[in-house]
């Protein structure tokens, strides 16, 4: 369903909410799953919004003007209420990716001149990706970052030595909500796991709380994600 202020579009993932006797409730101004058969016998699936006739009788409007209204008839179940529509890196939250495999989640090519780094701005994505080691042991005094959990849900982070709140890098972290970026934060305790390199665990987006510094930066974040550290 291509269309209105956020469309569905093909391949987006939906949380939907099966409809019962027990939690239907009004359907009416919302938009719901509905199954019929087609002119074949096979069984359909649609999204419409459930509008309410003064005769009592329901029109099922689509979004997306390429469709047709329908007008809701005995042949027609509704199947579930449509929550929303689900980000798929949402399923990835928890779980373990090597540096090499995280570009993909952001449909990225691994490369490794961008993706060493510990800060990857993806400018056409309108996000920033934090790859964090927690131990620094075995690097160098100038890069050896403060980066820890402050509590559950809050963490600092210091950006690159080169990072200050007026550059552009800076700014984008300090502004980020209020223009729809996103920062994504994987972290890892050590660098190495039996002698090979540790993957990283996606912690999902973060959100901008209040900095300090500058050349570098430390930054605290607050964690959206329900993950337990």
């Amino acid at each position: 369903m291509n269309g209105g202020k956020t469309p569905i579009c093909d391949g987006d993932l939906l949380l939907l909410e099966l409809l019962t006797s027990s939690n239907a409730g009004s359907i009416s101004g919302h938009i719901v799953a509905i199954e019929r058969q087609d002119e074949t016998g096979d069984n359909q699936y649609l999204l419409r919004v459930v509008n309410k006739n003064r005769d009592g009788s329901y029109l099922l409007k689509a979004n997306n003007p390429d469709y047709s209204d329908l007008a809701a008839d005995e042949n027609m179940r509704t199947l579930a209420r449509l929550k929303r529509v689900i980000d798929p890196l949402d399923l990835a939250i928890g779980q373990s990716f090597m540096r090499e495999e995280i570009p993909g989640l952001f449909g990225e090519i691994f490369n490794a001149g961008n993706w060493h780094s510990g800060h990857v701005v993806l400018s056409q994505k309108n996000s920033h990706v934090l790859l964090i080691t927690l131990n620094k042991q075995g690097k160098s005094a100038d890069h050896r970052y403060t980066d820890y959990w402050i509590d559950e849900k809050t963490f600092h982070w210091q950006s690159q030595n080169s990072t200050s709140p007026s550059s552009k890098r800076g700014k984008e972290i300090i502004e980020h909500q209020s223009v729809g970026r996103k920062i994504h934060m994987f972290i890892r305790e050590h660098k190495l796991a039996a002698g090979k390199a540790a993957p990283f665990v996606y912690f999902g987006p973060v959100l901008y709380r209040s900095h300090q510094g500058t050349q570098p930066m430390s930054v605290v974040f607050e964690t959206t994600a329900n993950y337990p550290q």
